[in-house]
């Protein structure tokens, strides 16, 4: 197993990748922006948004938390509530490893015809289908990809003021798990590395607009478009709402076809989890809308994101 810090997995990413798509270098511009002053804002908010919640009690006692990867504009203060809890719950278990588990978004040609043989119905044949991470076979596929980067940016932030040690972390991108995770290479030593770490996953479990059509399939009616708005938040939290109840009755294929018809590239996250970590029970903590339409000024508008952050309480 190997480790590496933020900055390394950032230069691996772009030397990696000749066809490299923008949204890692525009959540790096968003990150290389900030003051000092404006991070440790964010540092301290998360740490108010984290005293709202059970997430350090949830961490220490085996449950995960997942946290949103869109704008660290708009979300750093929920990512930093993770950041500030995986730390207090590396302390209270005197365990020195955060596993977080990340999206692989198909932002590759090759992750892109990986999910057209998906759809042609190739699932457990699939030859890119796996867990993935840096030091593990096919890491190159990673190269475009951006789902921890701020979570890692703000941890080494947060490790540097408080003066602390920089846990281990170990980051993992399962892709295609189709409701089978169990027959992947080494899925057991996977599952001990989770038994001694912390563990959290990202995920933004809704995404609205014409913007997003990965899997082929558009999220909402444009004639029928809904701004950010009171309706939105509410229609966001119900969306959200049934992916979590049928994530955790365990219907695969259910959950699947649900994620893929609401654009929640939460699906492979949160089925490592569970199997990672046994059944659970969710708690969403925040709900927050953001606004990407400035991402795709060439597609009809609103196109949003729900920023979600969820507590994954394991079950008594």
């Amino acid at each position: 197993m190997r480790c590496y810090p933020f900055f390394f997995l950032v230069f691996a990413m772009n030397t990696l990748c000749s066809n490299n798509t923008n949204f890692v270098q525009w959540y790096a511009n968003e990150r290389e922006s900030l003051s000092q002053e404006e991070i440790d804002s964010f540092l301290d908010k998360g740490i108010e948004l984290a005293a709202q919640t059970d997430l350090v009690d949830t961490l220490s006692r085996g449950g995960a938390v997942l946290f949103p990867h869109c704008s660290i504009l708009s979300c750093g203060d929920q990512v930093s509530a993770v950041v500030d809890s995986c730390l207090e719950a590396c302390r209270n278990t005197n365990k020195n490893q955060i596993l977080i588990v990340g999206v692989m978004h198909p932002l590759t040609p090759v992750l892109q015809k990986a999910k057209r043989m998906e759809r042609e119905g190739i699932h457990i044949n699939n030859p890119y289908r796996g867990v993935f991470g840096p030091g593990l076979p096919n890491e190159e596929l990673l190269c475009a990809e951006f789902s921890l980067d701020n979570f890692v940016f703000l941890l080494e932030h947060a490790v540097k003021r408080k003066g602390m040690a920089m846990p281990k972390i170990v980051l993992r991108y399962p892709f295609i798990l189709y409701g089978q995770p169990n027959n992947f290479p080494d899925i057991e030593g996977l599952k001990h590395l989770a038994q001694e770490s912390i563990v959290v996953g990202t995920s933004d479990l809704f995404h609205y607009g014409t913007a997003y059509d990965y899997y082929g399939v558009l999220t909402d009616n444009p004639s029928e478009k809904i701004p950010i708005s009171q309706k939105a938040h509410t229609f966001a939290r119900e969306i959200i709402q049934e992916n979590l109840r049928l994530l955790f009755e365990g219907d695969w294929h259910k959950y699947i076809q649900y994620c893929i018809d609401t654009n929640s590239d939460g699906r492979d996250v949160g089925q490592l989890l569970c199997f990672l970590l046994g059944p659970l029970n969710d708690h969403i903590r925040d709900l927050r809308l953001v606004d990407v339409s400035h991402f795709y000024p060439d597609k009809p508008q609103p196109n949003w994101v729900a920023a979600t952050l969820v507590e994954l309480k394991p079950r008594k």
